[in-house]
């Protein structure tokens, strides 16, 4: 089960988590089941963790020390065994220093940490997630589209993606709207932000100032393996690709240049 704890206040976030009983609050018309009890023996996933008020963080607290969760507004105890996932998108040690996050709480949340990258780093991500997306959402809204053009995933993998998944599902979503019924999703769909952008060239040619034409060569040639490398993050199939070289080509050079991962990503 998934909740999303943004932007709730603490009551509706206890009644949605914990449960509550009739007339515990206005609008309580009958008894609720909440989701940790709901989901028993099960696991639950809660997104935004780290917005989550200091008072509602105490309740949260109690019930992974106790395993116990008590309905607003009634007095009754009840025992749940749940998998907690949490998940934010803000440092959680960091709004530990600022006073804004409990020290007790991360560390009972911290049994095990996954940390995901940023889309922009996860670019063989993007494709796979355009095409999952658009055909979930023109399936939701009942509209039949033949997919999504390579122009369109080429472009999507040029941009940065400040709002990681969030924002590629917002795109999609835009796209697949107002996309003509049964065809194929193009570059005129797309955000004018997005389609607008091109490969980055930063290859620039000078004089040689004294060195031989063979090391000149040379430095360009380590120059556009490099910036392929980045624009495809290190993926080596596609860097030879985009390059004409075969796999084991682009690996001599790779090695023969002292071309590595760490001087690309601080480059």
């Amino acid at each position: 089960m998934v909740h999303n704890c943004g932007g709730m206040t603490d009551e509706l976030l206890h009644s949605e988590l914990f449960g509550h009983v009739k007339g515990a609050y206005t609008g309580a018309v009958s008894d609720r089941l909440g989701l940790l009890p709901a989901a028993n023996g099960g696991t639950v996933f809660l997104d935004e963790i780290a917005d989550v008020s200091p008072t509602f963080q105490v309740s949260l607290l109690r019930f992974l020390q106790d395993g116990e969760v008590k309905p607003l507004g009634s007095d009754k105890i009840i025992k749940c065994d749940v998998r907690v996932i949490a998940a934010g998108n803000r440092n959680l040690e960091e709004l530990i220093k600022k006073g804004e996050f409990r020290e007790d709480l991360f560390y009972r949340l911290n049994g095990f940490q996954l940390k995901i990258p940023p889309l922009r780093a996860r670019i063989d991500d993007i494709r796979v997630l355009t095409e999952y997306l658009s055909e979930r959402y023109a399936q939701s809204i009942n509209r039949k589209i033949l997919g999504v053009s390579r122009e369109v995933l080429e472009k999507f993998e040029l941009y940065n993606w400040p709002g990681n998944v969030r924002e590629l599902e917002n795109e999609v979503k835009r796209m697949v709207a107002v996309s003509e019924n049964g065809q194929l999703v193009t570059l005129e769909q797309i955000s004018e932000n997005i389609k607008s952008l091109k490969p980055a060239s930063n290859i620039a040619l000078t004089k040689l100032n004294g060195v031989s034409l063979k090391q000149t060569v040379e430095q360009l040639e380590q120059k556009i393996i490099s910036t392929t490398l980045r624009q495809y993050r290190w993926n080596q199939s596609k860097t030879a690709k985009e390059l004409g070289l075969s796999r084991v080509g682009l690996s001599n050079k790779i090695k023969r240049y002292g071309i590595e991962l760490a001087v690309l990503e601080t480059d």
